[in-house]
């Protein structure tokens, strides 16, 4: 049983072509010659065919590797981009940062005139100042000196005024004595010469004394009237009391060495008395409260 090399399809005997592909139908010599010329052609077409794979594999291949290494160069410029864009960025904040530091170094230096301005003027005022004040201190002294001048001066003058008013009053006392002098020795040239004699004696303990005696004898008689009932006992001692004070303060008080607040004293010791005399002639002469009739 043949069978057709070309198609496989089963062939008839003696049969000079295939009915199915129409190829012609050789011998076995030719057909051998025919089978290893297809085996060669197909393992050259195998070859072939296995050349084009590896070549195909060779290409898709060379053309991974192209599209790994445009990827990777992609990659690579993508990173290159981006680490640009970050030097970029890096590069312009730095440079803002050095905007603003020297921004904050011209802000700062600016702040430091400006102070340095402030504290120069402000050493001007208190330089300023202080003139003024030296100035107004040297204006105060010299009115001072001035004025301590003007007033040593007029001191001086109202000195002058005043000695010389005492001179003239001295020189008019003294006129007025030998006026004095000259009229006493042409009136009475036996009257006491009293000069300037001037009071110096005081005492105000005796006036004192006189009042609390006058008060005493008035209570003391006022007791006796009541207690004792001895009208004309009571108001006899009164009396003698007072009168005696009364006749005394007199006394006293005409005496000249006295001083005129002693002889006031007196007086008032003297009106006591007086006012107690009355109390006991009263006493006497009338109806005095206390008294049992």
């Amino acid at each position: 049983m043949k069978f057709c090399i070309y198609c496989g399809e089963k062939l008839e005997e003696g049969a000079k072509f295939c009915l199915k592909c129409g190829q012609k139908v050789f011998d076995e010599a030719e057909e051998k010659k025919a089978a290893e010329a297809a085996a060669l052609k197909m393992a050259q077409a195998e070859e072939e065919r296995k050349a084009k794979e590896e070549a195909e594999r060779l290409r898709k291949e060379e053309e991974a590797r192209l599209e790994a290494e445009a990827k990777a160069k992609k990659e690579e410029e993508k990173r290159l981009e981006e680490e640009r864009k970050l030097a970029e960025k890096k590069r312009k904040e730095e440079e803002k940062r050095e905007q603003e530091r020297l921004k904050a170094e011209q802000k700062a230096k600016e702040e430091e005139e400006k102070k340095a301005r402030k504290e120069a003027e402000r050493l001007a005022k208190e330089e300023a100042k202080k003139k003024e004040l030296e100035r107004l201190q040297q204006e105060k002294e010299a009115a001072q000196k001035q004025l301590e001048e003007e007033k040593q001066k007029k001191a001086e003058a109202e000195k002058s005024d005043i000695q010389k008013q005492i001179e003239l009053e001295r020189a008019e006392l003294e006129r007025l004595k030998k006026e004095k002098a000259q009229l006493l020795q042409q009136n009475s040239p036996e009257i006491e010469k009293e000069g300037d004699f001037i009071p110096t004696k005081h005492n105000g303990i005796l006036p004192i004394v006189f009042v609390i005696l006058s008060v005493g004898s008035l209570v003391l008689s006022l007791y006796l009237n009541t207690v004792l009932e001895s009208k004309y006992l009571a108001f006899g001692i009164t009396l003698g009391v007072n009168l005696i004070i009364f006749i005394m303060s007199i006394i006293f008080m005409a005496n000249k060495k006295y001083t005129k607040a002693t002889k006031w004293m007196f007086v008032i010791s003297m009106l006591i008395a007086l006012a107690a005399l009355l109390g006991g002639v009263i006493g006497i002469l009338g109806n005095i409260p206390g008294h049992k009739y």
